[in-house]
């Protein structure tokens, strides 16, 4: 379907969409509801809008009426005055189903959707027993309770329904003896057996718009609920209305808006976001809902990288992407679309083994990349391990003298190792700018090999890496160590936790660092500079 959307601040014509569902995301009080009743009011013929101001009372039985009365009162709030052209589809259904507040009225439709479910169920009882008498071999009719029961019992299944005259049962499943009226089940279950009422009885070919679909909705249950009304009713288009960014990024073949801001006057700040983009749209919405400059890391939700760098930049929005080249990738890809959202991103990366070359070079791509081999090797900063020996009651300089002693003696016995890790990363760093990208067939490229090995020499790059690390050694550099020293077991070994009398398993000792930077002290800006002042940035 081709919509027209309401107006937007930033555009002078007006924006067309076309799309079969479409997903408006934004904070609560940016004007999406607002948003929606402007919709409605502009395609009010076919429009069935379901509020997130709801009643949720389910009737516990009810009784049919005329299936036009029934159909009247569920779409538009009323039956009088129907004759009167489009009245009802304008002023009837405003005043009437939504009180003339269209944008708060708590809409209570429950018991005439049931109305109209029980109606139509007996319509086609007698029909069906009318026409049986005369061809004994008559299908029964599926009606829309029939529809929505089998949906129901997808999304919730372990629960059965049972359909009576004017009332519904449920039960357990396997435990039919326990069966008690419907209107006694859960939040939860209510909105599912009613969202999936709403849109079963809307007429063909509508447009559908949902006010918070996930509301009251575990998140399991959610995406499942929509995929399986979207599947029966291919013949609407769907608008949903949410702030959850899970729920948005379920809805995978909508066109997504980013709502900003309602200005009033009918007038929207609001983004249609780029279908080509090349950014997870999760990602996506989560940055544009922060509007803070973004920080891309290594890692995921539960590395010592996000916990640690959430609280260095609290001025950022940090996304840990995984690896390395994620970081790289999201942190050009978002820069390229800067036109678009403005907001600054970088992306922040371990040192591992680069070298000063190879970090001036990186930094150019609004890459920041730590001093420090890796991560973990921030908490043993001077600063940091004095702190929090300080803080548990212990003498901070014997404590550090100890870490430092153990971290630089542990560097020196692992010399060589280290010497030719750091050599090998040479070499191929060497080896990828020097092979020629352009070589057309094998000879060129056995060539461009040959001539690799014959000019580089090894043993001059190793015999360079060493005595590097020597003088380190030799000068009891421990920053320096901390910087080109790549062991994950480093703390382990530094045995700072234990020195600091803390626990060495669970992490005890980041979390001590986390929560020192979380009580914004003297003591956690300390942390906090001593860690930027290790990053290079661009």
């Amino acid at each position: 379907m081709e919509l027209v959307l309401p107006k937007n601040k930033t555009e002078s014509k007006e924006i067309e969409v076309e799309t079969n569902s479409l997903v408006i995301v934004g904070a609560n009080g940016s004007g999406k509801t607002r948003f929606s009743t402007n919709l409605e009011q502009r395609y009010n013929k076919i429009t069935h809008r379901i509020s997130a101001q709801k009643s949720l009372s389910m009737p516990s039985e009810v009784q049919p009426k005329t299936k036009e009365k029934a159909e009247l009162e569920f779409f538009y709030g009323t039956s009088v005055n129907a004759n009167i052209a489009n009245w009802l589809e304008t002023s009837g259904k405003t005043s009437n189903r939504w009180g003339n507040k269209p944008n708060t009225f708590l809409l209570n439709d429950y018991e005439k959707l049931m109305v109209l479910l029980h109606t139509e169920e007996y319509e086609e009882a007698i029909k069906y027993k009318d026409k049986s008498k005369q061809n004994h071999s008559l299908v029964a009719p599926i009606t829309k309770l029939d529809r929505i029961q089998e949906i129901f019992e997808y999304v919730i299944s372990h629960r059965k329904l049972i359909k009576k005259a004017g009332t519904i049962e449920t039960y357990p499943v396997g435990k039919e003896s326990k069966k008690y009226n419907a209107s006694e089940m859960s939040d939860g279950e209510r909105i599912v057996f009613y969202l999936i009422g709403e849109v079963v009885c809307a007429k063909e070919s509508s447009l559908i718009i949902i006010d918070e679909p996930e509301n009251h909705l575990h998140k399991s249950v959610t995406k499942k609920l929509w995929d399986k009304i979207e599947q029966e009713r291919p013949d609407c288009t769907f608008v949903y209305l949410t702030h959850d960014i899970d729920f948005a990024v379920s809805r995978q073949d909508s066109r997504k808006i980013w709502m900003k801001s309602y200005d009033g006057n009918e007038v929207w700040d609001y983004e249609v976001l780029d279908e080509e983009s090349p950014l997870p749209e999760q990602l996506y919405l989560e940055v544009l809902g922060s509007r803070k400059p973004i920080l891309f890391i290594e890692g995921d939700l539960d590395s010592i990288d996000y916990k640690l760098y959430e609280q260095i930049f609290k001025d950022h929005t940090v996304k840990p992407l995984g690896s390395c080249d994620k970081v790289f990738e999201a942190t050009s890809s978002f820069n390229d679309l800067k036109d678009f959202h403005h907001i600054d991103s970088f992306g922040l990366i371990d040192r591992d083994r680069c070298t000063e070359e190879q970090i001036n070079h990186i930094s150019e791509k609004s890459i920041w990349v730590s001093r420090v081999a890796e991560v973990k090797n921030f908490l043993l900063l001077e600063d940091i391990v004095k702190i929090v020996a300080k803080r548990m009651g212990k003498d901070n300089q014997e404590v550090f003298n100890k870490v430092q002693e153990r971290v630089i003696k542990d560097f020196k016995d692992n010399l060589e190792r280290e010497a030719t890790k750091y050599t090998l990363h040479i070499v191929k760093d060497n080896f990828e700018k020097k092979l020629n990208p352009k070589v057309n067939n094998f000879s060129e490229l056995n060539q461009t090999l040959n001539t690799y090995w014959e000019e580089e020499n090894f043993q001059k790059i190793y015999d360079e890496v060493k005595e590097k690390f020597e003088k380190i050694i030799s000068d009891s550099n421990y920053n320096s160590v901390l910087e080109v020293y790549n062991n994950k077991g480093l703390i382990h070994i530094s045995s700072v936790a234990s020195e600091c009398d803390i626990n060495s398993k669970n992490n005890a000792y980041l979390n001590q660092v986390i929560s020192i930077l979380k009580s914004n002290t003297e003591e956690s800006n300390t942390i906090r500079e001593s860690v930027l002042n290790m990053i290079y940035k661009s």
